[in-house]
């Protein structure tokens, strides 16, 4: 018998498994936020954002900018989640209704289009009660290879 045979590898991780790891460590306004990723899969990803007291604008409604947070996050996960790096290029914002403390909101990333180097995805912000809360739009971008490499 070989010895090779005896050997019991690790599982390597899926590419949904690797951008989730990646990004939860390396990605740090999900803890500074608060955020919690729910789902990767390819081309979509879930995260999720119980809105806190330091989420609050002046008018006390949760700020856009944690929203545009919580669906770049959902974005970045599910547009990495095939194995090759990339980056927002473009992200639009319909906001629809505002949302308070104590509420979670959730972000469902999903993609609709891929490309040779782009892709397009929406991203649904709703809260806990179901309520629709905002709804992006996002392009990515596939970095080269050159770029990863240091070589640019």
């Amino acid at each position: 018998m070989n010895n090779n045979e005896n050997t019991i590898s690790e599982p390597t991780p899926s590419f949904p498994e690797q951008a989730r790891d990646r990004i939860q460590k390396g990605d740090r306004i999900i803890t500074t936020m608060g955020m919690e990723i729910l789902l990767v899969e390819s081309g979509m990803a879930k995260v999720s954002m119980k809105i806190r007291d330091d989420h609050l604008n002046a008018a006390n409604m949760c700020h856009g900018g944690a929203i545009f947070c919580l669906a770049d996050v959902a974005f970045a996960l599910a547009c990495n989640s095939f194995g090759y790096i990339s980056v927002g290029l473009e992200i639009a914002a319909n906001y629809l209704r505002p949302a308070f403390i104590g509420e979670t909101l959730t972000a469902e990333a999903v993609m609709l289009h891929s490309g040779k180097q782009t892709g397009v995805y929406t991203v649904k912000v709703t809260s806990d009660n179901g309520k629709n809360i905002a709804f992006f739009k996002a392009t990515s971008f596939r970095l080269p290879d050159e770029y990863l490499t240091g070589k640019k």
